[in-house]
């Protein structure tokens, strides 16, 4: 059973339309070796059966409390559940995802053990081709997942040799180890409450908010320890943010490192580089999506268009950030900086190929 040290857990799961995952969700959450937890269910304006779903744990389970409101969005909804949370220690919980029986009392062993502010894990991407195989330390994913909410094992042997092996890192450090090496997801962590203080996630954001989060944190000063225990399960939703055909929330990712970029600057000159050439994989990677869509649709995007190619353009024209991307996006970078046009029909052409789909006027 969990180590009693008097600190309470709570973890907030903002809910959106979630029917599907939400049960196996919460039955992770539930059956966490970490007993003194509060579960806030923060039911987002859901159209589907979740507010269900979530009312229906809240009655069997004292630990769990639920809270509708009308749909704000994700930021809003983790800002509300850190407004109504009680608890010493502060997670957060993708309503689609899943987490070994024993993350939450890894993560407050971690920050027990360094005194750090806040405490992050590994995580994997379950799928299909785990089925039958027993994973250590972590996850594991059956044929049945969709079904069965007991998926999650624990290892604690593993556990303690990732605690034992967890590395601790200043603000500063984590922005240049961490937030500039994709370390920029608010889940899979554990955040002492007095430490996030009155940092909240922007709303209004679709994609990016976690990264804006954690550079407010760790701006501040909060120092940060990293286990390379995989003890959340990130499933790959093909409905969420990242997986969908391009939508105007995709510019969100852009909006939020070109936020980020005076920041790190400002924190060390040195992380200038690399910050430019993140912002300018962010620049391609939306340019990417616009080109996977039909010329109509593109000609109907045209702005967003035309922010992508002035950041590729003004960033691209950096050898500092220039020399921070690997070949091939170097190369896209070039073409696209200066034939764009070319660039977006030729990687339009190649997406709808990979896709099977036909070209349409």
């Amino acid at each position: 059973m969990g180590k009693r040290v008097g600190k309470t857990v709570s973890v907030i799961v903002p809910v959106y339309n979630g029917e599907r995952y939400l049960a196996r969700c919460l039955e992770s959450i539930l059956e966490q070796t970490w007993e003194d937890m509060e579960i806030l269910l923060v039911d987002d304006g859901s159209t589907d059966g979740s507010a269900g779903i979530c009312d229906g744990f809240s009655e069997k389970d004292k630990r769990v409390r639920t809270v509708h409101t009308e749909n704000k969005g994700v930021s809003s909804a983790r800002n509300l559940g850190m407004e109504l949370c009680k608890g010493d220690y502060i997670a957060f919980v993708d309503a689609d995802d899943l987490l070994a029986e024993d993350m939450v009392e890894h993560l407050a062993d971690l920050l027990e053990k360094t005194g750090c502010d806040v405490a992050g894990c590994g995580f994997r991407k379950p799928s299909a081709a785990d089925s039958g195989q027993e994973i250590k330390g972590g996850v594991q994913e059956s044929a049945r997942m969709r079904e069965n909410p007991a998926v999650c094992m624990r290892s604690g042997q593993e556990a303690q040799i990732c605690l034992q092996q967890a590395e601790t890192l200043s603000g500063l450090e984590f922005m240049k180890e961490g937030i500039l090496k994709s370390d920029t997801r608010c889940w899979s962590k554990l955040y002492r409450r007095e430490s996030i203080g009155t940092v909240r996630f922007i709303e209004g954001l679709a994609i990016g908010e976690d990264m804006l989060f954690l550079l407010d944190l760790a701006k501040a000063g909060n120092r940060f320890a990293r286990s390379s225990y995989k003890g959340y399960g990130y499933w790959n939703n093909d409905g969420g943010a990242m997986m969908r055909r391009f939508r105007d929330s995709y510019m969100d990712q852009i909006t939020c490192w070109e936020r980020a970029l005076p920041v790190l600057t400002s924190a060390d000159p040195g992380l200038t580089d690399k910050a430019e050439a993140v912002l300018l994989v962010s620049a391609m990677l939306v340019a990417g999506k616009l080109a996977a869509l039909t010329r109509k649709e593109r000609k109907e995007k045209r702005a967003c268009a035309e922010r992508c190619l002035r950041l590729v353009r003004e960033y691209g024209s950096h050898k500092g950030a220039f020399r921070e991307l690997d070949g091939g996006y170097r190369i896209k970078v070039l073409m696209y900086r200066y034939m764009p046009e070319i660039y977006m029909g030729l990687y339009g052409y190649s997406k709808r190929q990979k896709e099977g789909k036909v070209w349409e006027e």
